[in-house]
Parts: structure tokens; C-alpha cells; sequence
């Protein structure tokens, strides 16, 4: 395997992951680059809300929040409905 890349899109923010082999150096090696539009300010206000004081109390609840966020605009397009905004708190 000699090149490999991965690529998502989140609200605001690209994200792709190559790996590839380097045979001249006996290695391999993994980027990963952040493309924020129209910057890193937007993601956060996007993103931070799932991650509430709350939910650091709780890994697994900000995980799971995170993961929905991640999701939503795929379960959209298969035309399925937009997940329910949470109460603040309810983390």
C-alpha cells in the first residue's frame, strides 16, 4: 500500500488523513490536515456547544454528541430527519 487518504467534512471543517509509505527511508508516515472555512473561530462555535461543561464530566456523552453533530448532514441528505437540538445541560 503505498498511498493512502482518507477525507471527511464536518460543519465548517475539512479534514483529511494520508498515509503513506516511504521505502527510500525504510518508513512511513501520516499527515493530517485541517482546512477550517471560513475559519477555526466558526468550527468552535459550531463544535463546542457539544462539548459542554456538562459533558466532560461525561467522555461517553461528549463522544456520542460529537459523533451526532458528525452525522447529521449524512442522515439529511439520505433524507432522514435532522436530530432534535438538546436543552443546554443535557449533556
Amino acid at each position: 500500500m503505498e498511498d493512502t487518504k482518507i477525507t471527511a467534512n464536518v460543519p465548517n471543517l475539512q479534514i483529511e488523513i494520508r498515509r503513506r509509505d516511504l521505502p527510500e527511508e525504510n518508513a512511513e508516515a501520516m499527515t493530517i490536515h485541517l482546512r477550517a472555512s471560513p475559519s477555526f473561530d466558526a468550527v468552535a462555535r459550531t463544535l463546542l456547544p457539544a462539548l459542554s461543561a456538562a459533558s466532560m464530566m461525561n467522555p461517553m456523552a461528549a463522544w456520542m454528541r460529537a459523533a451526532e453533530i458528525a452525522w447529521q448532514p449524512w442522515l439529511q441528505a439520505m433524507g432522514l430527519p435532522a436530530l432534535p437540538k438538546r436543552p443546554e445541560g443535557e449533556d
